[in-house]
């Protein structure tokens, strides 16, 4: 059998080389120019290397493959991300064994999933799971628990690396037609809900159980001396943690102010407010 027709496969421990790398490395290096693409382009070093091995006549294979990984991408990462790279790893391995794939191809599948898989991935992990394992944890750190912490720990290693790798093999195995096909499920949309639901509850559970805020002030009316949180209690019992709640919300979504801005006013209202007399 001539060179020429020798099937090229990626070996499974590139491929595990390949998900480890993305997962540890997708934002090592992060620019505006070029977001993700020094660790999607890291993570294909071992699928080029199988496909191409190091030799002359497969430098400006490896050369094209480099700058293709090279060009703009940023999506989620640890809970969908694997799945375009065990993807493209699936289609570059078909590109090297003569199917009619071409870099534009590659690069098309990419940009054109990154956008919806960000918008999933963001949504299930950073606006659902990782809130839901948080409520859990805190509520058993608040109780002196030990376990909080660990539990939290484990759960959020299970989706980085037990989720994210099962999706990694699938869009390895199911290729290009799996990957339109999961995006394109009805399922997936109503799981989507179901999941975004949840978070909101579970968010909203949180911020009830554990932001604490009360008033010492004091009103005073001839004789009568009125409790202010007493008043408050009566209106809407919880209304200074729901008040300071959706404020830290507003200005986080709305006006767009980094954590670190809004954690330093909360400081200052609550150190303020201590010198008034007011907490």
């Amino acid at each position: 059998m001539s060179e020429a027709n020798v099937q090229k496969t990626i070996s499974k421990k590139s491929l595990r080389k390949s998900f480890w790398i993305w997962n540890s490395m997708a934002q090592a290096v992060y620019s505006f120019e070029r977001m993700q693409a020094p660790g999607f382009v890291t993570a294909m070093s071992p699928v080029v290397d199988d496909l191409y091995p190091d030799t002359p006549e497969n430098k400006e294979a490896r050369i094209e493959m480099a700058t293709r990984h090279m060009e703009f991408y940023n999506t989620e990462i640890w809970l969908l991300g694997g799945l375009v790279v065990g993807l493209v790893a699936s289609m570059e391995e078909g590109r090297a064994n003569g199917l009619p794939i071409n870099g534009e191809d590659i690069s098309g599948v990419k940009t054109s999933l990154m956008g919806p898989l960000a918008g999933i991935g963001d949504t299930l992990r950073q606006g659902t799971l990782i809130p839901i394992i948080g409520s859990i944890a805190i509520s058993l750190g608040l109780t002196g628990n030990f376990l909080g912490p660990i539990l939290y720990m484990v759960f959020t290693l299970a989706i980085n690396y037990g989720i994210n790798w099962g999706l990694f093999k699938t869009g390895y195995s199911k290729g290009k037609e799996g990957i339109q096909q999961l995006v394109a499920s009805n399922k997936l949309e109503k799981y989507m809900t179901l999941a975004t639901t949840i978070g909101g509850i579970a968010i909203g559970g949180l911020a009830a159980t554990t932001v604490k805020v009360k008033t010492i002030a004091n009103i005073t009316l001839g004789q009568n001396k009125l409790v202010l949180q007493e008043i408050l209690d009566k209106i809407i019992p919880g209304l200074l943690p729901l008040c300071f709640v959706m404020f830290t919300y507003y200005m986080l979504t709305k006006k767009k102010m980094s954590t670190t801005k809004m954690l330093l006013i909360l400081i200052a209202i609550a150190i303020v407010g201590g010198l008034i007399g007011l907490f």
